[in-house]
C-alpha cells in the first residue's frame, strides 16, 4: 500500500506550453460594473475561480470572491481544475490538451478522470532538457479475446500511476491527451508528489488479497409507493479497504506516515501490479495497526474516495 502526497501546484509552476489558458474555450472573465443575470458564469483569472450568478444585477464593481449576496464560488476554472481535491471538476478540451509543470522534487504522478484515446507523459532533467523518464499508450483496456475485439463495447481506462521517476530539482513533467479530432479530451486530477510506502522498508510485505474496491454514487435514487423511481445523476466514488501485511519493526513508521496524511486527500495506491488498476483512488484514509506478534503486523487501511 502507497500514498502519493500531492505537491501543491502553483502559478509558476504551470509552463507556457499548456495549451488550456484562463479563460478557456467557454469561459468568460468577470468585468467590474457588468450587467449579470441569474445563472452567470464569471471567471476571475486572480482566484482561478469560477462564480455563478445568484441574483440579477448591473454595475455592481464588488470583487465576486467578495460579494456572495450576488456570486457563488463555483467551481475552479478549467485551467486550475486538476490541481482541486476532487476528480469530477475536469480541464476538458476537444482533440488534444497538454499540460507542462515544474513543480520540483516528485517520484510519482497519478491521473484521474481520464478521458481521449491516447496519452503520452514525460520528465526532462530541466525545462527543454533531457528525458529521464516516459510513458505513452492508449487509453482503453486492451481486450481479453477475439470476441471482446470484434464485438465488445471499448473499456476506458480512466485513471494511470506512474512511480520510479528519477528526482530532479528542477524536472519538467509534460502529459498530453490526445483523440480523434474533434472528440473529447479530459484529466479530471493531476497529482505529482512522494511516493511513500505504507508496508515499510522490509524484505516483505504490502497488500493482501481481499483488498475491495468500492464504486459509491451521490446521486438521488428514491422509489415511490407505486414503485415508480427517480434518479438525478450526480457524482460518483470509489472507496477502498486494503489489509496490508509488513514487519512488526517497521509498523510504528507506517503509523507514522499515515498520521501525517489523516485530514489530507491524496492518492491511495494499494498495489502497482499489473491488472489491479480498480484498487487506486484519491481521498481521505484512515486505519488500524495490528501489532500481531513479534515479526509480523496487519495495517487495516481505509479509504473515503473524494467525488
Amino acid at each position: 500500500m502507497n500514498i502519493i502526497n500531492p505537491i501543491a501546484i502553483t502559478a509558476a509552476m504551470i509552463g507556457g506550453a499548456t495549451t488550456i489558458t484562463e479563460p478557456a474555450a467557454g469561459e468568460t472573465a468577470w468585468v467590474s460594473a457588468g450587467t449579470y443575470a441569474l445563472g452567470d458564469l464569471r471567471i476571475r483569472a486572480t482566484t482561478h475561480r469560477v462564480y455563478k450568478c445568484v441574483q440579477a444585477h448591473t454595475g455592481r464593481t464588488a470583487l465576486p470572491e467578495d460579494d456572495a449576496a450576488y456570486w457563488l464560488d463555483y467551481t475552479p476554472t478549467q485551467l486550475w481544475a486538476p490541481f482541486d481535491v476532487y476528480t469530477n471538476t475536469a480541464a476538458a478540451t476537444t482533440t488534444t490538451m497538454t499540460y507542462v509543470l515544474t513543480p520540483g522534487y516528485f517520484n510519482a504522478v497519478a491521473l484521474y478522470g481520464l478521458v481521449g484515446t491516447s496519452y503520452t507523459l514525460t520528465v526532462k532533467d530541466v525545462t527543454g532538457g533531457t528525458t529521464i523518464y516516459s510513458s505513452s499508450g492508449y487509453l482503453s483496456e486492451a481486450p481479453v479475446g477475439w470476441y471482446e475485439y470484434l464485438f465488445g463495447a471499448v473499456v476506458a481506462v480512466r485513471k494511470l500511476v506512474f512511480t520510479n521517476i528519477p528526482i530532479r530539482p528542477a524536472a519538467e513533467l509534460t502529459l498530453t491527451i490526445t483523440a480523434a479530432s474533434g472528440q473529447p479530451v479530459g484529466v479530471g486530477m493531476i497529482v505529482c508528489g512522494d511516493y511513500a510506502p505504507l508496508h515499510g522498508f522490509g524484505d516483505w510485505g504490502g497488500a493482501q488479497y481481499g483488498a475491495s474496491a468500492e464504486p459509491v454514487t451521490y446521486s438521488y435514487i428514491q422509489t415511490d409507493e407505486y414503485g415508480t423511481t427517480t434518479i438525478v445523476r450526480r457524482h460518483s466514488a470509489t472507496n477502498l479497504r486494503v489489509s496490508v501485511a509488513l514487519p512488526r519493526d517497521q509498523a510504528d513508521t507506517a503509523v507514522q506516515t499515515l498520521q501525517s496524511v489523516l485530514d489530507v486527500p491524496v492518492a491511495w495506491i494499494a498495489t502497482d501490479a499489473q491488472g489491479y488498476a480498480g484498487l487506486t483512488t484519491f481521498g481521505i484514509g484512515s486505519g488500524s495497526m495490528n501489532y500481531d506478534n513479534y515479526v509480523a503486523a496487519t495495517f487495516d487501511i481505509t479509504v473515503k474516495g473524494l467525488v
